[in-house]
């Protein structure tokens, strides 16, 4: 048989003998020596053992006083099975309510009851709490559990805990290797620093595998982090695979840079850090309670803290905003706990990580409003293609229907010919950059980008002067990126032009203005080809640029509306003087005569003595055309 690990816990009520159950269990105390001294456990206490069949269990003592319900909850989010304990003496309190109702909302898969101290009670007595138990637990929770009556402190019938415990876990071998698949998911519940390994958290890790020298990232803060060194039950270990109580030694990452709720996950993890979740409220939850705002404690994972609470009208959704961002997965379980209490309002799951416009708020609740009532295997994509039109194809195994691939995205047909339409209506108005379209529309600048690269394809439209406008011809987009970013340095000198340095030795262009310009991997091409002349001279004989005599080089349509604001107003045969045609133009005589002499060569005009005669005017932009 396969081998698995799985991780159990033990909640119930304070005093009902979790702690001596899991030494008896295990033979580990897990009560630290001041929780020994007081004789209640106030944190999370961690133990394990084999099974006798080669798998190793790990258990998670968590606090059964109300005070330590925060501490609790954080214990539950990864949890196989957990064993509710009641001590036969005693039988149900209000905080075995209480922990029953925490590890269904937080989506504890198995249950089984054990009956603790039955050296206290009589057969007849056991056997009624036995019934009792039975039917308080199913009206408490649906679940219909297996009960195992124990005495920790004598060790009667501990055998057949154990039993009871490796057949509720029997099903896990089938799903080990599915288990350890996907990416690695641990929230942190400790925190400390060891010597010579520097920063250790500790935490359940509840999928994927970890190995030494990972790199990972580190959420909320979202940050890249290197596994050290990895232990698993006080073993070093080089890889370790789920389900698994695990430290994790981490290289270079500060102690107070890491507390109890982060998570260590990978890049393709899918993790949020988010300040805003929407959630469905369990359906069992909702009865007999009215919704309204309020200040409310959360718990997810093993973080808590308070958030604001408020219900979406008509729906089971809320929104849940915090101060500051927590990690968050899509689908995952969490307890919304009133605020200073232990008492659970609701159990929920997210459907919605992070903040959205409020103008796009209806058409999403109504999509949320319309997902499946199992999560697990719906895939999150989905809604974001339901609400933007498109989504990264990398997000889906295999492409949806009614779908269209354009590079790295997937998009919906309908929005996709809408999108279209819009984006050249638009372009025909008035010429845009791909950014001010983005922004205009709300799509994302990658998706605004691929859509216009399509719409060039078909020679709908075309880059000019870094706007997209309608149209075929040449596209600045496709000139290579030395020449686009030459073509910018020109730009960027307006009317004072663009004049190339003059040779080193070797005839290596030594021009600082433009090297300073362009990043260093593009600096070097250019200085070690020569390329920076062959560069401006292609431009020029792509119109993109005007060379006058200097050289100097004028972005040519910087260089056709001073042509046209010279002739305007001007008639065929009109003398125009050259302090006018400086007055016009706003150039200096060191760029004004230039400028002439270009004009001239151009067509436009004649010199007589010191004025220029109109030869010519322009009637379309076509005629503007240097030649």
């Amino acid at each position: 048989m396969t081998p698995y690990r799985a991780v159990i816990g033990l909640a119930g009520h304070v005093d009902h003998g979790k702690t001596l159950l899991i030494k008896a269990l295990t033979g580990i105390t897990t009560a630290r020596a001041h929780e020994q001294a007081i004789g209640m456990t106030q944190d999370l206490g961690f133990a394990h053992f084999d099974d006798g069949q080669g798998n190793t269990i790990g258990v998670i003592d968590v606090p059964g006083h109300e005070r330590y319900i925060r501490n609790m909850v954080a214990g539950l989010w990864s949890l196989d099975l957990v064993l509710l304990v009641i001590a036969a003496d005693e039988g149900w309190m209000p905080m075995t309510g209480d922990h029953l109702r925490l590890l269904k909302a937080m989506g504890v898969p198995r249950l089984l009851v054990c009956i603790n101290k039955c050296d206290l009670v009589s057969p007849d007595e056991l056997e009624l709490l036995e019934e009792s138990l039975l039917e308080r637990v199913m009206d408490e929770s649906g679940m219909v559990p297996d009960i195992v009556s124990v005495s920790a402190k004598t060790g009667a019938n501990m055998a057949a805990l154990h039993t009871a415990i490796v057949r509720q876990l029997a099903d896990l071998p089938a799903s080990q290797a599915a288990r350890e698949q996907g990416a690695p998911r641990l929230y942190v519940d400790r925190v400390f620093t060891a010597n010579g390994t520097g920063t250790v958290l500790t935490g359940t890790l509840q999928q994927g595998s970890l190995k030494v020298g990972d790199k990972l990232r580190l959420y909320p803060a979202d940050r890249e982090v290197q596994v050290r060194s990895l232990q698993a039950y006080h073993q070093s270990v080089d890889e370790i695979g789920a389900v698994c109580r695990v430290a994790v030694g981490l290289k270079k990452v500060p102690h107070k840079e890491v507390a109890r709720g982060h998570c260590l996950t990978s890049a393709t993890g899918q993790c949020e850090a988010a300040t805003h979740l929407i959630v469905r409220l369990n359906a069992e939850s909702l009865s007999g309670k009215a919704l309204r705002t309020q200040e409310i404690e959360v718990a997810l994972g093993s973080w808590h803290g308070r958030a604001r609470f408020v219900p979406i009208k008509d729906t089971r959704l809320a929104r849940l905003i915090f101060t500051s961002p927590i990690p968050c997965f899509f689908g995952q379980p969490l307890a919304i706990i009133r605020h200073g209490s232990s008492e659970l309002l609701h159990g929920a799951r997210i459907v919605w990580c992070g903040d959205i416009h409020p103008a796009r708020r209806k058409a999403l609740h109504t999509l949320l409003g319309e997902l499946p009532d199992d999560l697990e295997h719906y895939n999150p994509a989905t809604l974001q293609l339901g609400l933007n039109g498109y989504v990264l194809a990398s997000r889906f195994d295999q492409q949806p229907e009614q779908i269209t691939p354009l590079g790295e995205w997937l998009l919906d047909n309908c929005w996709l010919a809408q999108s279209r339409d819009q984006l050249l209506a638009t372009l025909a108005s008035e010429p845009l950059s791909a950014a001010e379209l983005a922004t205009r529309f709300g799509i994302a600048l990658p998706v605004t980008q691929a859509l216009l690269q399509q719409l060039k394809s078909e020679q709908l439209v075309r880059l000019h002067h870094d706007k997209w406008q309608p149209g075929s011809g040449e596209s600045e987009d496709d000139l290579g990126e030395e020449a686009q970013l030459v073509l910018k340095v020109v730009r960027d000198q307006g009317k004072e032009g663009y004049e190339p340095g003059k040779l080193g030795p070797g005839g290596v262009e030594l021009d600082p203005f433009i090297t300073r310009k362009l990043p260093a991997a593009l600096q070097q091409g250019l200085l070690q080809k020569g390329a920076l002349q062959k560069q401006l001279r292609n431009l020029a004989r792509l119109k993109y640029l005007v060379q006058l005599d200097g050289p100097i080089y004028y972005d040519a349509e910087l260089y056709n509306q001073m042509v046209a604001a010279v002739l305007a107003g001007q008639q065929v045969g009109d003398l125009i003087d050259m302090a006018s045609l400086k007055e016009i133009t706003g150039l200096s005589r060191k760029y004004a005569i230039p400028f002439c002499l270009r004009m001239e060569m151009d067509g436009w005009v004649r010199r007589e003595e010191n004025e220029r005669r109109v030869l010519r005017l322009p009637q379309t932009q076509d005629e503007m055309e240097p030649a």
